[in-house]
């Protein structure tokens, strides 16, 4: 099980190029992943099992069983078991994967809560200039992590970018982390052909974007995280304005109603809005 588990981690952190091929997962979903199957192996081993090629699909649903339906810790356990058994059946270390035919249960959605303005702004002040310029450009203009990484450098203009279609002027805070950028950009890789506008050290030779860790990896916050922050305070700035939303953000008429929620929730009120206590 030790080996097995050993296998499974070094893939999940590292990819595989070997068939099954597999690409890098995040350190945080991997880390998830542990803390769901941690309790689940322990109970095994504690039962005398000794390979996971002895563990059947009862078993996983005994285990499973045993913990509170709809909660985080079933959630985690059920992705981990997930991730675990296919790589394992993939290199024909098990001869079934027992979480075939096993439905995953759905957690309750809960309303986006804010992140912490301190590591927000800390962030934006990162001695990274690509971690400062990521930061910024979905903090104040709301791009996903894929837009960002994707961005080329034709795609700013005299300060504005161009983006599906809009024409956005770039706030102060960014032209400024996009100069200091540019300026580390051109330092280092002076010759680089690549067109993408955040680039390293392995992409700075090719043609290609980084990848999705990039520069992420080195930031205590993830893009969809600070994207779902930057919504909420949006919507609570214009009041609830549906389609500004929707013009700015792209989202889906019913992920726009899941942020509106936000508007009137007590935990999330300020001094500002009505029907707060003084």
């Amino acid at each position: 099980m030790r080996e097995h588990l050993q296998l499974w981690l070094q893939i999940m952190l590292g990819g595989s190029r070997h068939a099954p091929r597999q690409l890098p997962r995040e350190p945080e979903t991997v880390e998830l992943h542990i803390q769901g199957l941690a309790p689940v192996v322990q109970t095994w081993v504690d039962a005398g099992r000794q390979s996971f090629a002895e563990i059947s699909k009862e078993d996983v649903l005994a285990a499973l069983a045993a913990l509170p339906a709809g909660t985080s810790q079933r959630h985690f356990a059920e992705n981990g078991l997930k991730s675990l058994f296919k790589i394992l059946k993939g290199r024909r270390l098990v001869f079934t994967n027992p979480m075939r035919g096993i439905d995953l249960t759905r957690v309750a959605t809960n309303l986006p809560l804010p992140l912490d303005p301190a590591v927000i702004r800390a962030e934006l002040d990162s001695p990274n200039p690509a971690v400062a310029l990521a930061v910024a450009l979905v903090a104040f203009h709301g791009l996903t992590g894929k837009q960002v990484r994707e961005l080329q450098l034709t795609d700013i203009v005299d300060g504005r970018l161009h983006l599906d279609r809009r024409d956005i002027p770039l706030a102060a805070p960014v032209r400024t982390r996009l100069a200091a950028w540019l300026d580390h950009r051109n330092r280092t890789w002076p010759a680089t052909a690549n067109p993408h506008l955040l680039i390293n050290r392995r992409t700075a030779p090719r043609l290609v974007p980084s990848g999705p860790s990039f520069p992420w990896k080195e930031s205590r916050i993830r893009p969809r995280a600070l994207r779902e922050d930057r919504i909420p305070h949006e919507i609570h700035a214009t009041g609830g304005d549906v389609r500004r939303i929707y013009d700015l953000f792209g989202l889906s008429v019913e992920g726009a109603t899941r942020y509106m929620k936000t508007v009137e929730h007590p935990d999330l009120r300020n001094e500002d809005q009505p029907g707060t206590r003084p």
